[in-house]
């Protein structure tokens, strides 16, 4: 009866464990899982590209997610078994960092590796948070806040690592300036479309390139959840 019993609880940990590991199965494109649909491609493509460099330079993995829903778990624990599911961060140095937004329950979560944690403080993360992407979210303008948050976050870790990044594309300026995006001049459009005509294109990012993750995934609970 005693190694029923062991066995029957055996069985409900193996199970629950498979549970878990189900739940978090994304499908990412490079490092942007938007399984709740949130991004245009050419958006995608910008924050890849930011983030790709990021981990030839730095070997930190920077991945962004945003799911419909968290089908009743806390969004700490999600960001936690993505973070070490996927083994973000170079092996060794665990600087990986999960950017979570679950648009069902309005919660967010920056989960950071341990190799992050004396290099870049839980204040600065909520600041990051609180002043460049929840303003964003508030207004249900998650494209914006999910690229500012994203390229914010990226030049933290790359200034944490002592590296200096390559940003493609735009990032919005703070939801509370007085416009989100810098106004262009209207004298300055003829450059623009000329140097659209005879420059080449932006880089696109090549999943066929991309490596992976970088196989740390020690993450230990550091980090700031919002909502919106």
């Amino acid at each position: 009866m005693f190694k029923k019993c062991w066995l029957f609880i055996l069985c409900f940990l193996v199970f629950s464990s498979t549970q878990v590991n189900a739940d978090i199965t994304l499908k990412f494109n490079g490092f942007v899982a938007d399984e709740a649909n949130l991004l245009p491609e050419n958006v995608e493509n910008d924050l890849n590209m930011t983030l790709w460099d990021l981990q030839k330079k730095s070997g930190a993995d920077l991945v962004v997610v945003t799911l419909p829903s968290l089908n009743g778990r806390t969004v700490e624990d999600v960001a936690l078994d993505i973070g070490r599911s996927y083994k973000l961060g170079a092996v060794g140095k665990n600087n990986g960092m999960v950017y979570l937004t679950a648009l069902n329950e309005r919660r967010m979560r920056i989960e950071q590796g341990i190799g992050l944690e004396d290099k870049i403080s839980v204040k600065k993360l909520e600041n990051i948070m609180n002043n460049d992407i929840l303003p964003y979210y508030k207004q249900n303008d998650y494209e914006k806040g999910i690229r500012r948050g994203t390229y914010v976050l990226a030049e933290t870790i790359a200034q944490a690592e002592g590296v200096t990044i390559k940003q493609q594309g735009v990032c919005p300026a703070p939801s509370n300036s007085s416009s989100s995006e810098t106004p262009i001049p209207w004298w300055f459009w003829p450059f623009i479309i000329i140097m659209g005509i005879f420059s080449p294109r932006s880089r696109r990012f090549s999943s066929s390139s991309f490596g992976g993750f970088g196989g740390g995934g020690g993450f230990g609970g550091s980090g700031c959840s919002g909502s919106w």
